[in-house]
């Protein structure tokens, strides 16, 4: 049965533009103070972030004309190529505040760890697709891909970078779930998680002090519990409809990274409640919207790539918000498609476009959906749909 097309999903696309026009205007308010002061010129970070919007938005362009399906087979070559890079910053790699996660190419600083996120993505929908080593096997299914996400967590958490080592694993449980990981074998993944991460965290002793001043916000707060100090009192001062646009006071010297991890406290002074709260829900019709493309998906895969994708854009941006809030301790986790900073910018656009390139193949009924070679197990959305694609036809072959 020939498949038939439908439109991009353009309540996705307004959503996601929606929140990159917001992020221009407000890197430019929440680093006018710090760029006159370093480079005698506030525009100098807009500028800069608006030269990786239009990377970006050439990404997106790009990737929603790229059949989705070309990513299945290249991923072992997209999985390899992003653990390299993660290699690669021991050897050449840049390093801020005592930590070592750029690498320079040619005219570029990239962060590898924000390609090697959806690279984890893409491997894991493509094994668990592929249905040959379902994860009901233990031996060759589920712990190669168990094996593969705490290597590359090892990677990321050594550099240090804890919070997204952290993401990873949430990542690749949440990817595991859906494929239809049995329940038992999710809980002792986690449990050997965390036992990998203590000797990692006993050489980061910040990690052990900002989880203390997440439990006492009194404690230190002149030093490490600064950043959350200020964030709140730039939420707080907003209100309901905020100081106004270019407004805000806490830019001026007093909540560090204001253009980076800690815009949405930014958004919280300037725009009020009612900036914050429209923000909440563009991230979350990002994640309807990539739940209903992933329900409609053309097969396993897209269902699989569709549903992670959007998991990290919403996993992302709810840990920042909770991190800004002081819900979270602090965390060096940008806002998807809304804080300065371009690997994080142009990755997540080129996860839109995937996304849409996804949408534009679904079909609204499933029926003649190919063979699902898959021998699905256990819990998650994945092992339902298998079950409920081979009910429809009659059984499996």
């Amino acid at each position: 049965m020939s498949e038939r097309r439908r439109a991009y999903d353009l309540h996705l696309l307004y959503a996601v533009l929606l929140l990159v026009a917001l992020g221009l205007v407000m890197v430019f308010s929440a680093s006018q103070v710090i760029a006159r002061e370093r480079f005698s010129s506030p525009f100098f970070f807009m500028y800069q972030h608006a030269i990786r919007v239009a990377i970006g938005l050439g990404a997106l362009a790009v990737f929603m004309r790229v059949p989705f399906t070309l990513y299945r087979r290249l991923a072992p070559w997209i999985l390899g190529g992003s653990l390299l890079l993660l290699g690669a910053i021991f050897v050449g790699g840049t390093g801020v505040r005592g930590a070592t996660r750029w690498l320079r190419i040619f005219m570029f600083t990239v962060q590898p760890v924000e390609i090697a996120k959806y690279a984890l993505v893409i491997f894991f929908a493509a094994w668990i697709a592929d249905g040959r080593r379902p994860l009901s096997d233990l031996k060759r299914g589920f712990l190669p891909l168990a094996g593969t996400a705490v290597a590359m967590a090892l990677l990321v958490g050594l550099q240090p970078n804890i919070s997204n080592a952290a993401l990873i694993i949430a990542l690749a449980m949440t990817m595991l779930f859906l494929g239809g990981c049995r329940i038992r074998y999710l809980a002792a993944f986690a449990g050997a998680g965390l036992l990998a991460a203590a000797p990692i965290l006993a050489r980061v002793p910040h990690v052990w002090e900002r989880l203390s001043i997440w439990s006492n916000r009194t404690r230190d707060a002149q030093g490490l519990g600064w950043h959350v100090k200020q964030s709140l009192i730039a939420l707080g001062s907003g209100h309901v409809f905020g100081v106004g646009p270019g407004e805000g006071h806490q830019k001026y010297s007093f909540l560090p990274d204001a253009h980076t991890d800690f815009i949405y406290s930014i958004i919280g002074e300037e725009l009020g409640i009612i900036g914050t709260a429209a923000v909440l829900a563009l991230f979350a019709l990002i994640f309807l919207r990539a739940v209903r493309i992933a329900g409609r998906a053309p097969n396993p895969f897209g269902f699989l790539l569709a549903a992670g994708i959007g998991s990290l854009l919403f996993g992302g941006a709810v840990i920042n918000m909770a991190m800004a809030t002081g819900l979270l301790p602090t965390a060096g986790l940008p806002l998807p498609l809304v804080s300065y900073g371009g690997s994080s910018l142009i990755t997540s656009l080129a996860a839109v476009g995937i996304l849409l390139n996804i949408s534009a193949r679904g079909r609204e009924k499933q029926d003649g959906a190919g063979p699902l070679r898959a021998r699905a197990g256990g819990s998650g959305l994945y092992a339902r749909r298998v079950r409920r694609t081979r009910g429809g036809e009659g059984g499996a072959r």
